[in-house]
């Protein structure tokens, strides 16, 4: 009987409690809601504004481009913009320069980030993991140079590529670009993440440094070696002061500096240099687009813990 009655009582205490409660926000939780969402759509109208505007202008003619006050979408669609733009300041052979400065961009921008995910990644293996006489006063030095300005190097940098005849060559913005600071630093603070057991693991099975190097710990730094691609291209693909300054033939020249000489030579078609600069910004949209998340780690890896 009371084995009975304790069981009644436990199903009863076991009976699920069907019944939701459901908390009420405050008047005033709703108004921070709204305008935090207001202010987040005008900073998103404000950012995308001058790009959309531009895109949309490249479709637009010459007249409807300077027309006060502006319209937004064109009036008269012309895509042959973009046509005209591929065709313009023709060479000596009548070949248009266009498709070089694309060129060109493509080139420098793969060379230096190919050499930076090699040196790079070697020397923040070298901070992170190795000791040596000195390692901590190099890391301090390096460092240090990212607080030097770019402008402040860029005479002696020109001075001594000109030295060894380096001036209006692809070698004058690639090596110097071959290694970053910054890049190391965020590598080896990547690398000194990852536990040094795996190393001594490889260390016992017999492998040495540059194979425990090469086959554990990069691909585990598949992540921060994605980011340093992503980061490194955009940067050397919007390049300007330094092609400016290093280069000075129009065969040379990168997309970006391309586009100034164009819109010098046809100042009053800013149709056709919008249509111009759409080849240097869509390309880097549609990287963001889908590495987002790799820029997002990016922001993270340089304050990893060791």
């Amino acid at each position: 009987m009371a084995t009975t009655t304790t069981t009644s009582q436990r199903t009863e205490a076991a009976v699920p409690v069907t019944q939701q409660t459901t908390v009420r926000q405050e008047p005033m939780y709703y108004v921070l809601m709204v305008i935090r969402y207001a202010v987040l759509i005008l900073m998103t109208i404000i950012f995308l504004g001058p790009f959309i505007m531009a895109l949309l202008g490249s479709f637009k003619t010459t007249s409807e481009v300077l027309a006060w006050p502006p319209t937004f979408f064109p009036q008269v669609w012309r895509p042959e913009n973009y046509a005209d733009v591929w065709n313009v300041l023709p060479d000596a052979n009548g070949n248009s320069y266009f498709p070089r400065w694309i060129l060109n961009s493509a080139i420098l921008s793969a060379s230096i980030v190919i050499l930076q995910l090699f040196f790079c990644s070697l020397a923040g293996f070298a901070f992170a993991r190795l000791n040596f006489p000195g390692k901590g006063f190099v890391f301090a030095a390096m460092l240090s140079t990212m607080m030097i300005p770019g402008m402040v190097l860029m005479i002696p940098k020109y001075q001594i590529l000109s030295k060894v005849h380096l001036v209006n060559t692809y070698g004058a913005l690639i090596i110097p670009g071959a290694v970053s600071a910054a890049m190391i630093f965020m590598l080896s603070q990547f690398f000194r993440s990852i536990p040094k057991d795996l190393d001594e693991a490889a260390w016992i099975d017999g492998a040495g440094i540059f194979t425990t190097f090469w086959r554990i710990i990069l691909p585990l730094a598949r992540p921060a070696l994605i980011t340093l691609a992503l980061l490194t291209f955009q940067g050397v693909w919007n390049t300007y002061l330094d092609a400016l300054v290093l280069l000075n033939s129009l065969d040379m020249y990168p997309l970006t500096v391309g586009l100034a000489f164009l819109r010098g030579q046809y100042g009053s078609f800013y149709n056709v240099v919008l249509a111009g600069s759409m080849f240097n910004t869509i390309p880097m949209i549609l990287l963001f687009m889908v590495f987002s998340r790799f820029y997002v780690q990016g922001a993270t890896y340089s304050g990893v813990k060791g």
